[in-house]
């Protein structure tokens, strides 16, 4: 596994990124097609949603590229013997096996890759901490909207309330796009500055 072909990895990631700010770009200024404040607000909705998705397929990926290029502290954390060139297969079984792996915050994901790469190979410890933060504000709003449960809610108003300093809930589409969707373009610039200070961290070692 080669430096290139990390870097390679950010590709669908970057370009899924750069289509969604297009995107919601032209929905957002729309008044044809989408005129509606609450179809603007689903829409934004369902691209967080997207975006989380794609984060997470770029991550286990990555994950599995990071051990196949460098297998030794992944050895040590099982306490095993792992062939010097492991195939992408046997990377991805050891990794994940036949479960989802679910990071619940961006430090749990950063503290478990301290756990199976070390820190020559580990382009995750790249990122700042407030990329993380901000894509962290995302995934609250994800799991709201994935469930909208009473402790979804919860959560996600006592980030409003501690982030944002905000005294009544609101919906996810309607934060979102207040004060010209500022909030937006900082969770679409968050992923990508993730993104960014990773390719930094490949161009430095």
């Amino acid at each position: 596994m080669r430096k290139a072909d990390l870097v390679k990895n950010h590709v669908v990631l970057d370009t899924a990124i750069d289509r969604y700010r297009g995107f919601l770009e032209k929905v957002i200024n729309a008044q044809r097609v989408v005129a509606s404040t609450e179809e603007k607000r689903d829409i934004a909705e369902s691209v967080l949603i997207r975006l989380c998705a794609y984060w997470e397929f770029f991550t286990d990926g990555h994950l599995v590229d990071c051990v196949n290029k460098d297998s030794s502290r992944l050895s040590q954390f099982f306490g095993v013997s792992i062939p010097a060139n492991p195939s992408k297969d046997l990377c991805q079984a050891l990794l994940f096996g036949e479960k989802y792996r679910d990071f619940r915050a961006f430090d749990e994901l950063k503290a478990f890759t301290k756990k199976i790469l070390p820190d020559n190979n580990n382009p995750f410890l790249a990122i700042s901490k407030r990329h993380g933060f901000k894509i962290d504000e995302v995934y609250c709003i994800r799991n709201y909207l994935s469930h909208y449960s009473a402790k979804s809610k919860r959560t996600l108003f006592d980030m409003y309330k501690k982030k944002y300093k905000m005294t009544r809930f609101l919906e996810p589409g309607q934060f979102v796009l207040a004060y010209n969707a500022k909030n937006l373009w900082e969770y679409l610039a968050a992923f990508q500055g993730a993104s960014a200070d990773m390719k930094g961290w490949y161009k430095n070692t």
